[in-house]
C-alpha cells in the first residue's frame, strides 16, 4: 500500500514555477504544488529540520543552534550549491494558522537568503504548497546563475517533498521540535 502511495506522490501534476525579482532585484523562484497529504502533515515535514538531508540532498550539515522554540528555530547550513559552497544560518519562523513557515537569513556567507513555504488546504484534503526563495550570493551575475541552477533541480525537490509527505502521512502522527543534524 505504501509504494501505492508514494507512486501516486510521483504522477502528481507538475508544479507551476516561475522566476522572480524581490523588491531589491535579488533573484528568486516561487514553485507551487499539490501534495495528496493533509497540510498539518506537510507543514510538519518541512519544518522538522531533521528530515530536511532526504528532502534537500545538497545540504550537507544543518545544526539547529540555541534554543528553539515550537516556532522559531536558528539552523545553520553548509550547502552544496554548484557554483559555491556557503554556510549560511537561517532564523525560521512557524505561524501554523496561516499554513507558513518563513525564513531570513541571519548569519554567513551569504548577503541575502529569504523564503518561505506556504501550505494551504485543498478541498479533497490534500494540500496545496507553495515555495519562495530569494538569493543573492553577492558576486554580480552569479545569483541569476544560481537561480538557474535552482530552476532546473524544482521538480527534484517537489518529488521529494511529495514523496516524504505521503510516508510521512501513512505513519502515526507526531509533532516534532527542531532537532540537531548533521
Amino acid at each position: 500500500m505504501l509504494c501505492l502511495v508514494v507512486l501516486s506522490a510521483l504522477v502528481a501534476a507538475p508544479p507551476v514555477i516561475t522566476p522572480l525579482s524581490g523588491t531589491d532585484d535579488t533573484p528568486g523562484v516561487r514553485c507551487a504544488f499539490d501534495v495528496d497529504a493533509p497540510p498539518a502533515v506537510v507543514l510538519d515535514l518541512l519544518w522538522d529540520v531533521s528530515r530536511f538531508k532526504r528532502i534537500f540532498p545538497d545540504i550537507k550539515e544543518l545544526v539547529v543552534e540555541g534554543s528553539p522554540t515550537a516556532t522559531q528555530a536558528d539552523v545553520r547550513f553548509a550547502v552544496d550549491a554548484v557554483v559555491a559552497k556557503p554556510t549560511y544560518t537561517l532564523r525560521r519562523t512557524l505561524d501554523v494558522s496561516a499554513g507558513d513557515i518563513r525564513w531570513k537569513n541571519i548569519a554567513g556567507d551569504l548577503p541575502v537568503v529569504v523564503g518561505r513555504w506556504h501550505v494551504a488546504p485543498r478541498a479533497d484534503g490534500g494540500a496545496n504548497v507553495a515555495y519562495e526563495s530569494f538569493v543573492d550570493v553577492g558576486i554580480p551575475g552569479v545569483s541569476t546563475i544560481y537561480r538557474n541552477i535552482v530552476l532546473s533541480k524544482l521538480q527534484q525537490m517537489v518529488e521529494r517533498v511529495r514523496a516524504a509527505a505521503a510516508v510521512a502521512a501513512a505513519a502515526p502522527t507526531t509533532t516534532t521540535a527542531p532537532a540537531t543534524t548533521r
